[in-house]
């Protein structure tokens, strides 16, 4: 099954399933220690506001670093940041300097994930690209997902779980250094101004704008909202579990309809379920059963998943191929401005409104983008089917995941270049 995937990857892809179930544990266990603080809505949305505004630097600035040192050395010097970041949340538990803490770990997650993808990229070939992708989603939702049912088994006012989030941080190393790899080397393009990308494919922006509103506050917020709603841990371990799970069952399935009829149609349709999911949850919040509100998070997660990688396909339809690669920066910086904005947004909701304003929030943000992708459909025509490019799920991390995306054209992407810092083989031409 796994025949396709080259060895040299099999190291990066085992680091990050080891360094996300951590990541996707204290994701949510600082929300749950702040409430259990008695800390405010407003100062939660800021400690995660923190973590993407960190995210969005590191991706962006984190490259030039590894190409000075090597994607090994950088990657063990951001794991061990983040595994001291990690120990410092338990040791010191205030808003403020989690704040800061937060945007220190989201630097260094960005440039994990640089390390990551970057060493994918290079390791393997235009005609493993694809499936090599949607292997790396599913462990990173998997992940993720696995990360949420850990708190099943911990006490969040105790210092061994952030340990065991500084443990798979420092595990992560491993595989990593176990290896060695060439590195890689990124092509000059003229890059798309941020403003020409709006022009070009207003639709894909704002889709992804959307995306970041919606996604920066589920992660930072949703918790919070099980919590106020007087659920036992276990049980918000499994809400946020089946959240980010329906985002791995229905990415897929709604991508490839997306490839049959025109991107704005169900990119309009997600919103409008995203919209009338909220509105559910909000009105019947005090009254749903359990499992009735298990199915519709389940729903809730598959649909908000899935827009950024819908809204960057349509993206990639409406551009030429010589600017589908400088588009995913341009389209990341969107998603990275909404996921920054959005816990800010949301938990003012929170704070003036009841915890259950989160999904007025929600109901708003995907109405908003359902009404405003109707307009683009009446003052735009549609791509051809002819000219869809096929749809491909992709993780808003960094711009190098559209260079692992088959639809970009070989001649754009990385190609590989050695590194002392990471090779010992005096042959430069082999790749590793």
């Amino acid at each position: 099954m796994l025949a396709f995937v080259p060895p040299t990857v099999l190291a990066p892809l085992l680091s990050l399933l080891l360094f996300i179930i951590g990541h996707g544990l204290l994701s949510t266990l600082l929300t749950l220690r702040l409430s259990a603080e008695g800390v405010s809505a407003g100062w939660i949305g800021l400690v995660s506001t923190a973590y993407f505004a960190g995210l969005v630097l590191g991706s962006f600035v984190n490259a030039r670093l590894i190409g000075r040192v090597g994607h090994i050395r950088a990657y063990a010097a951001y794991a061990s940041l983040l595994a001291a970041l990690a120990l410092w949340h338990g040791l010191l538990v205030d808003p403020l300097a989690w704040s800061l803490l937060r945007l220190l770990g989201g630097f260094a997650t960005g440039g994990l994930f640089v390390v990551i993808e970057s060493w994918m990229l290079v390791s393997s070939s235009p005609a493993t690209r694809g499936r090599l992708m949607a292997l790396y989603m599913i462990l990173l939702y998997g992940g993720l997902a696995g990360g949420q049912w850990l708190l099943r088994y911990i006490d969040p006012l105790a210092l061994s779980p952030f340990a065991l989030v500084a443990i798979s941080a420092s595990l992560s190393v491993i595989p990593l250094a176990l290896t060695r790899v060439g590195m890689p080397q990124t092509e000059t393009y003229r890059p798309l101004g941020f403003f020409t990308l709006w022009r070009l494919t207003p639709a894909g922006m704002g889709s992804s704008l959307a995306s970041g509103l919606l996604l920066g506050a589920l992660y930072g917020l949703l918790p919070l909202f099980f919590t106020r709603q007087g659920l036992p841990l276990e049980q918000v371990a499994n809400q946020m579990a089946l959240v980010i799970l329906g985002g791995v069952c229905l990415q897929y399935p709604l991508g490839r309809l997306s490839d049959r009829v025109d991107r704005r149609r169900i990119l309009a349709l997600v919103g409008t379920g995203l919209a009338v999911l909220s509105l559910i949850l909000l009105l019947l919040s005090q009254l749903v059963l359990p499992e009735v509100q298990a199915g519709l998070i389940f729903l809730f997660g598959g649909l908000v998943f899935s827009l950024y990688p819908i809204s960057l396909s349509h993206a990639c339809d409406e551009l030429t191929p010589e600017q589908m690669l400088s588009a995913n920066q341009g389209m990341l910086l969107s998603y990275s401005l909404g996921s920054t904005a959005g816990p800010l947004l949301a938990s003012q909701s929170m704070a003036r409104l009841g915890s259950s304003s989160l999904f007025g929030y929600f109901a708003l943000c995907a109405g908003g983008l359902a009404l405003y992708l109707v307009w683009r459909q009446k003052v735009r025509s549609a791509v051809p089917l002819a000219e869809h490019q096929s749809y491909m799920p992709v993780p808003p991390n960094t711009p190098l995941a559209a260079d692992l995306d088959p639809r970009i054209p070989t001649e754009s992407t990385l190609e590989p270049q050695a590194s002392q810092s990471d090779m010992a083989s005096p042959e430069p031409n082999r790749p590793h």
